[in-house]
């Protein structure tokens, strides 16, 4: 008799988990269904399984617009059956902010932020809530923490942040976020620096990011806001903000020429050199026979061809005469046109300066120099590394050239051959094609 009611009770119990499991699984599948958008399967989805918390708030959405309180109840509901889920915090909040219910919306919306406090959406939603409400101080604090927990949103709030830094009555809202700036910052002030309509929103946030004692503008934040300064033609405040920027080591190579000795690595920014990269060119400062100081600057050719103008250094000199001299080495540099400095105007308009004499061949350590005038009207000036001749079987380089002691100085007067050049640039029509680009001048100079 008791094995009759022991066996009855295991099949009872077998049957029971396979009812369970059964009821299990085609909630699962109705609520798979759900989940993939197939909101026609709702119903039957809480039919199996009514604790379902995602259901139900798919659910409660759909009730709201024509039940409000039983949509608020199925959002509790949902809360009860998943309290990690902040989503329906987030709709009570928005319904409780309609019905005018102040501390319940706040108090759930704070909630949802602090349930899901690295979820960008979560984060959005938060910070949507408190624009409508206007607090924009609070909808700024959740835009960085979405920024700071997906990178991929910087798209979505970058041109919001942007039109916000560019309104006289909202950027002031930028501020604290400025003096203890977030990972994103710097990426986030480069995108203003390219992008701003105009340069006075790029002069608040870096003023805002100055007033910082414990952290300071970063140099690639100084980079890109003088970058956007030698753009606007702001060339006397870029070059002070890019002075203000170098240490004792870098500033002990200032000069009318910056680092001409080649002792520093080169950075490419401000009004330091620049180098544009190509497969077929390099350049750095190496240590080598005959240089003063630790090193000298390389550049090597391999099989090189176009024009080139891929070494640069953008100047900031007042009118007058100068002379620039410097050292160079030619490790047999086969070419027809070789290389030659130019000295040339930038702004207002473009206008070359000077020119100097080619250098290819062979060649031990030997000294150059170049005299030029800068006119009154210039106030924006670079010197380049150039090719030597315009026709493309002139442009052909191979071979490696040393540079050293480069240096720009005040001159009483430029020399006759410099006169004579510079005639006959200003005689040239506008737009003629120079031959390749050499003087009686230049060659009396080589």
């Amino acid at each position: 008799m008791w094995n009759y009611w022991w066996r009855a009770l295991l099949v009872l119990g077998a049957l029971g988990l396979a009812w369970g499991s059964l009821v299990n699984g085609l909630a699962g599948y109705y609520a798979d269904r759900v989940a993939t958008g197939d909101t026609a399967m709702i119903d039957h989805a809480l039919g199996w399984q009514s604790e379902q918390s995602a259901t139900l708030f798919l659910k409660a959405l759909q009730v709201l617009p024509d039940d409000a309180a039983g949509g608020a109840r199925l959002l509790e509901d949902a809360y009860r059956a998943n309290p990690a889920d902040p989503r329906p915090l987030i709709v009570l909040a928005a319904r409780s902010l309609e019905d005018g219910d102040i501390p319940r919306s706040e108090a759930l919306i704070e909630l949802a932020g602090r349930l899901a406090p690295v979820d960008p959406r979560v984060q959005l939603a938060v910070a949507a809530y408190w624009g409508q409400r206007g607090r924009y101080d609070r909808m700024l604090a959740h835009w960085s923490t979405t920024l700071e927990a997906d990178a991929s949103q910087r798209k979505l709030l970058f041109p919001d942040l942007l039109k916000m830094a560019e309104s006289p009555e909202y950027r002031a809202l930028l501020g604290s976020t400025a003096l203890s700036p977030p990972s994103w910052w710097t990426d986030y002030f480069r995108y203003v620096a390219r992008t701003a309509v105009d340069t006075d929103t790029v002069r608040f946030l870096y003023a805002l990011r100055r007033q910082s004692a414990g952290a300071p503008p970063t140099p690639d934040e100084r980079a890109v806001y003088v970058e956007r300064l030698q753009k606007d033609g702001a060339i006397a405040e870029a070059y002070v903000a890019w002075v203000s920027g170098l240490d004792e080591t870098k500033r002990r190579q200032l000069g009318l020429l910056y680092d001409g000795g080649f002792e520093l690595p080169i950075e490419g920014r401000g009004f330091g050199w620049r180098l544009a990269s190509n497969a077929h060119f390099s350049a750095e400062p190496v240590a080598t026979r005959g240089s003063n100081g630790r090193a000298a600057l390389r550049l090597r050719f391999r099989a090189f061809e176009g024009p080139f103008r891929h070494l640069s250094q953008p100047l900031f000199l007042d009118a007058g005469h100068y002379r620039l001299s410097g050292r160079v080495r030619v490790d047999s540099l086969a070419s027809q046109g070789g290389v030659k400095w130019t000295l040339s105007c930038l702004l207002p308009e473009s206008k070359i300066l000077g020119e100097g004499s080619r250098f290819l061949g062979s060649s031990d350590w030997r000294e150059f120099d170049l005299y030029f005038e800068v006119p009154e009207t210039c106030f924006y000036q670079q010197l380049a590394l150039v090719a030597g001749g315009t026709r493309a079987f002139e442009q052909k380089l191979d071979g490696t050239l040393w540079l050293d002691d480069l240096k720009i100085a005040r001159a009483a007067t430029i020399d006759a051959a410099a006169r004579v050049d510079a005639l006959m640039r200003d005689l040239a029509e506008p737009g003629s094609p120079s031959g390749n680009g050499e003087t009686d001048a230049t060659k009396r100079s080589e």
